[in-house]
């Protein structure tokens, strides 16, 4: 049998900003002004808000807990003021590599916020939704899978048709073999693979592969060629369980809705994008499918 060649593409939002200098601009200053001082570092206030955000996403204790968790926060934004004024007076913000990096923090932040935004318009999934979702999915859960792996990670080829070579390749010992001969580095492993916490959609793939089928897949600037070397079956069940297939499903939701609203534009835009000689993407193959994206593991 031919080797899998497994590829995953997920939705990526490109997003234009105006460019960006150092220091705060007025609009940042009037939103960060807003609100009850807690304290002030060199001039400048700290407000209620920017505390909140501080402690936004984490699990909050009560009473004098909480009130000595306001302080460390706060005591963490004023010594992260403090330096971020010491980086200032050196002029590091007005460095390329600042702005650069400015630019680039503000895009991933502006994107993060973005799909906050979407599932926040979501109706959370439900006990029955979830048990349904187990019951359906029994490689995740009653028949869970711990895949051991014989693994060669290596540099991803440049060229999308060099990657096409490793498609053929029946055996571990092949891809060693190709890997040697085009001077790729690559190590070589044992590895294990859990299906709680790994894309559905790949591990439904990986288990109708026939015994002994390596199978490949490109993970950002690497590629992981892998064989099965023993499969374990461990039963996840239980409250653990069900907040996974919750999360699990929360997250496709808004994957469902983010791909919705925003393929089209991003599609369009895609189009119009203009690409000097040498740095076209490779195009995928007509087959390819869009997949969700990893789960985290509980």
């Amino acid at each position: 049998m031919r080797s899998q060649l497994l590829t995953s593409f997920a939705l990526v939002s490109s997003l234009a900003l105006a460019a960006c200098g150092g220091g705060e601009k007025a609009d940042d200053a009037d939103v960060l002004s807003k609100g009850q001082v807690v304290a002030t570092v060199n001039d400048k206030d700290v407000t209620i808000h920017q505390l909140n955000a501080e402690l936004s996403g984490l699990a909050l204790p009560s009473g004098e807990a909480r009130k000595s968790a306001e302080i460390s926060a706060l005591q963490a934004i004023v010594g992260r003021t403090i330096l971020a004024d010491i980086a200032r007076e050196k002029k590091i913000d007005k460095s390329p590599n600042y702005v650069l990096q400015r630019y680039r923090a503000e895009e991933a932040l502006l994107v993060q916020l973005l799909q906050r935004d979407i599932a926040s318009k979501i109706s959370p999934p439900n006990k029955e939704d979830a048990e349904k979702f187990i019951a359906e999915n029994p490689d995740l859960f009653a028949q869970r899978k711990v895949f051991e792996l014989d693994q060669l990670q290596f540099e991803a080829p440049t060229d999308a048709k060099a990657l096409a070579e490793f498609a053929p390749l029946k055996t571990m010992e092949e891809v060693e073999q190709k890997l040697t001969d085009t001077r790729l580095k690559f190590r070589r492993g044992k590895s294990v693979l859990d299906t709680v916490g790994a894309n559905p959609d790949l591990i439904r793939a990986i288990s109708k592969l026939p015994a002994g089928e390596i199978f490949i897949i490109p993970q950002g600037g690497t590629v992981v060629a892998s064989k099965i070397l023993n499969t374990r079956v461990v039963p996840f069940s239980g409250a653990e369980a069900n907040n996974y297939a919750l999360n699990l499903l929360q997250q496709k939701r808004v994957n469902d809705a983010t791909e919705k609203e925003l393929s089209k534009k991003i599609e369009d835009a895609r189009k119009a994008v203009k690409y000097q000689k040498g740095f076209e993407p490779p195009k995928p193959p007509a087959s390819a499918k869009p997949a969700a994206a990893p789960a985290a593991k509980p």
